[in-house]
């Protein structure tokens, strides 16, 4: 085979690598996960976002989110143009990935994804004011760390 067919050959079967940092809130939270449709949170380079844009429901079964035939995809980019500057074409490796949560389904015959593109250096950059501690399954919920304090201190 010349390098010509072995390149045709590689761009023919060449499947992008799967989106990191994949997060099924049903798994996270017993609320949630009682609550009639899905949420999850996945992170994905330029190049795997053109193949979720080029075929949604395949992308989301290879990750393990199975929607039936008759639920429908939307995705909203919240600034595309950004993404369009940053990696044109979807093919850029400066360090932009795109992150995005996905819900409904299940009960609900949409599935509805907002997708976010940054650059990976601000990961971790922002202060943010959470509900509720990370133990907690809610807002007004004591979390197990606290519940034993309070034990200990007699109250």
């Amino acid at each position: 085979m010349n390098a010509e067919a072995v390149s045709c050959f590689l761009k023919a079967n060449w499947e992008p690598t799967m989106p990191t940092k994949i997060v099924d809130f049903s798994a996270r939270s017993e609320i949630v996960r009682a609550e009639p449709f899905n949420i999850h949170f996945w992170e994905c380079t330029p190049s795997e976002f053109k193949a979720y844009l080029g075929k949604p429901r395949d992308f989301l079964r290879k990750m393990g989110i199975g929607l039936p035939r008759d639920c429908r995809i939307e995705t909203t980019i919240e600034n595309h143009d950004w993404l369009g500057d940053e990696a044109p074409d979807f093919e850029s490796q400066n360090g932009t990935v795109i992150c995005n949560v996905g819900s409904g389904g299940v009960s609900r015959q949409v599935y509805r994804v907002v997708s976010y593109a940054h650059d990976k250096s601000a990961i971790g950059e922002f202060k943010k004011v959470r509900l509720h501690k990370a133990g907690q399954e809610q807002v007004g919920e004591e979390n197990e760390k606290d519940k034993k304090k309070k034990k200990r201190r007699g109250k």
